[in-house]
């Protein structure tokens, strides 16, 4: 279906405002879930007050320490759906890769905005009573308890190490849907394309992976000077990563798109992009505690990470997406020479092909002879 460049563009801008606009409001649901997500919320749910009784101690500790995480988790998982509806439905992007690109853009600046929330969150609220009784020592109260927020983080790190990476690597849900064909199907009576469907390979999703891993790294960006202790758990989820995607990549996946190597880029931007956020942070913790001199060394940071996000674009980026001069001077070289140019060389061979009619003797279509009488040929009497 043929699409206007301008309308499609159209529709691309007005999607990237809407989306932005939602970032901005993604506080309001994550907050929602952070500040619902506790056993004294829940047992106000009609119903579900048995919850009280079963979770006492150590046990209610535990799963109030852990039910945002996993409210958090489930909230994200939504994400790339609502992106991926948005490409193909109403922007109308045609190419797998170019879909997969734009849920990765998009995707990331919403996890971006998941952790500065919880950041935020996280710490006005636990800090709010102390806050209103002394006023004047906002900042102060506040310093105080950006550090705090890290056992929140390292929780989630935690979630997606021992829970994310198995469940990637058991493939749960084309397990389930196997089970599912064994129990309550018959093979013998599937037709081989429902057979087909059932046992295809799947594919890397690039627009859910790299943000994913991205969110990991922000984390880390974000902690690693102000709560050091996070940096080991990150750690052992990176190496666990690698095994994991690695073994799925080279056993598992399979490619179903090529996208020219469009990903890799766009994923170091982001992750400077992160190291950006990270020092902000940073500089912004070290006005919370009263610091002088420590901004002031800090502050050329940002920009100078800025201005390399534009000179890796403009040395590797801009130039790996065109043929370089070297590489067409090496395929002029290794081609054969053409001796002479044919005005069909760019036709389709089915278009060059001369009419054919049937013969009236043997019944076989023959070209078209002169004044469009078939050219028919005798046949020989033995």
């Amino acid at each position: 279906v043929h699409i206007d460049k301008s309308w499609k563009d159209g529709r691309i801008w007005s999607a990237n405002m809407l989306l932005g606009a939602g970032a901005i409001l993604w506080s309001i649901p994550v907050t929602a879930v952070q500040a619902l997500a506790n056993l004294e919320k829940l047992s106000e749910i009609p119903g579900m007050s048995w919850i009280k009784d079963i979770a006492k101690g150590d046990m209610a500790a535990f799963l109030n320490g852990y039910l945002p995480v996993l409210a958090l988790i489930a909230l994200i998982a939504v994400l790339p759906e609502i992106f991926r509806w948005v490409a193909l439905k109403y922007e109308h992007r045609k190419a797998q890769s170019d879909v997969h690109h734009s849920i990765l853009c998009r995707f990331f600046y919403y996890q971006l905005a998941n952790v500065y929330i919880t950041i935020s969150a996280g710490s006005v609220l636990d800090s709010l009573a102390e806050i209103l009784d002394h006023p004047s020592k906002a900042f102060e109260i506040l310093g105080k308890s950006v550090p705090t927020v890290v056992g929140y983080f390292i929780m989630f790190v935690l979630t997606k190490l021992l829970a994310g990476l198995p469940i990637v690597m058991l493939r749960v849900t084309s397990l389930m849907h196997r089970i599912y064909l064994k129990i309550f199907c018959r093979e013998s009576i599937m037709t081989e394309e429902e057979q087909n469907a059932a046992y295809q390979p799947e594919q890397l999703e690039l627009g859910e992976v790299y943000p994913d891993q991205l969110l990991v790294i922000v984390i880390m960006f974000t902690y690693a000077s102000i709560s050091p202790v996070i940096l080991p758990v990150g750690a052992l989820y990176f190496i666990a990563a690698l095994i994991v995607y690695k073994k799925q990549v080279l056993l598992v996946y399979e490619a179903k798109f090529e996208s020219g190597g469009v990903f890799f880029p766009t994923a170091c931007q982001r992750t400077l992009t992160g190291l950006i956020a990270g020092q902000l942070t940073l500089i912004g913790y070290t006005v919370l505690r009263a610091g002088f001199y420590q901004p002031i060394v800090l502050l050329p940071l940002p920009f100078y990470t800025w201005t390399m996000i534009g000179n890796f674009k403009r040395i590797y980026e801009h130039p790996g997406s065109q043929l370089s001069l070297e590489k067409a001077v090496q395929l002029d070289r290794g081609a054969s020479p053409v001796g002479e140019f044919s005005e069909t060389t760019y036709r389709q061979p089915h278009l060059i092909v001369k009419d054919i009619e049937p013969s009236a003797e043997t019944g076989a279509a023959s070209p078209v002879g002169p004044g469009g009488l078939p050219a028919l040929e005798t046949e020989k009497v033995v």
